[in-house]
């Protein structure tokens, strides 16, 4: 099976987020809200608006946290990976990439063979 997946240039997905002290101590988080609505306003952006976003969270506002969502857009389920990239001033930037799930991948048709059809030969003819 061919595996598809998307990934999406960060330049056109780097966004975003409202940061907040509402952490354990005083450390900055990003909430699921501002999260799941960051990233589908991304992907809105990018031309790939969500059907539906669950999105794991809070995240911490620190350079390198990895969160992951889980999306479906036109019947198609992916996997989303959000990473900080930046932060700065109570606002924290990210990058995304999507992968489709193997659940969700529709069949490649081109990699079955095609069945033979009626009265067709099963071997080449010999040459005489």
């Amino acid at each position: 099976m061919v595996r598809r997946g998307l990934v999406v240039a960060a330049a056109v997905l780097a966004g975003a987020l409202a940061t907040s002290g509402c952490g354990t101590g005083t450390e900055d988080v990003i909430s699921v809200a501002d999260l799941e609505h960051g990233v589908a306003d991304a992907l809105r952006k990018a031309n790939t608006p969500p059907d539906e976003l669950d999105c794991d969270g809070p995240v911490k506002a620190q350079i390198a946290e990895i969160t992951s969502c889980t999306m479906t857009a036109d019947g198609v389920d992916y996997e989303v990976e959000v990473v900080v990239t930046a932060v700065e001033g109570g606002t924290a930037s990210y990058e995304i990439e999507l992968k489709q799930t193997a659940d969700s991948a529709p069949a490649d048709p081109t990699l079955t063979e095609p069945e033979p059809t009626e009265g067709s030969p099963s071997q080449a003819p010999s040459s005489k």
